[in-house]
């Protein structure tokens, strides 16, 4: 969390100054890096057996990719913190995803969880609104 925020705040602070590209091959490159360094460590240099998993594994680097770039321009026309907030849509995408495709449903820790995060974002996203509104 403290490494997700750094990152939404220096990449703000970049803003237009810097073209979106240079920030999502940055990314792009640590994450080789690290993968490299843990695979290393663990010695697990091997590719999925199942034709299907190998594409699933692309997948992921894509969207993971898209994902980063929409995340840097967003980032490069509104402020972090409603950008921050919108990002916390991940939880409920997160538990749809899992009970869709893999059946799985959520445990009331997660669930609890996911309703803290969703109440305290609606709950900024309403007193930013009420602020706002009556200032008006």
């Amino acid at each position: 969390a403290i490494a997700a925020a750094c990152t939404i705040v220096v990449l703000r602070k970049m803003g237009k100054s810097v073209h979106y590209y240079l920030s999502v091959w940055y990314y792009a490159v640590i994450g080789l890096i690290e993968c490299v360094i843990i695979v290393s460590i663990l010695s697990e240099w091997k590719l999925p057996s199942c034709g299907q998993d190998r594409w699933m594994l692309m997948l992921i680097a894509v969207l993971g990719i898209t994902g980063q770039t929409f995340l840097i321009k967003a980032l490069q026309i509104e402020k972090a913190g409603p950008v921050a907030l919108t990002r916390t849509v991940d939880v409920v995408l997160a538990f749809f995803f899992q009970f869709i495709f893999f059946n799985r449903a959520p445990t009331w820790w997660s669930l609890g969880g996911a309703l803290c995060v969703v109440l305290s974002t609606s709950g900024v996203a309403l007193r930013k609104w009420y602020n706002s509104s009556r200032r008006s």
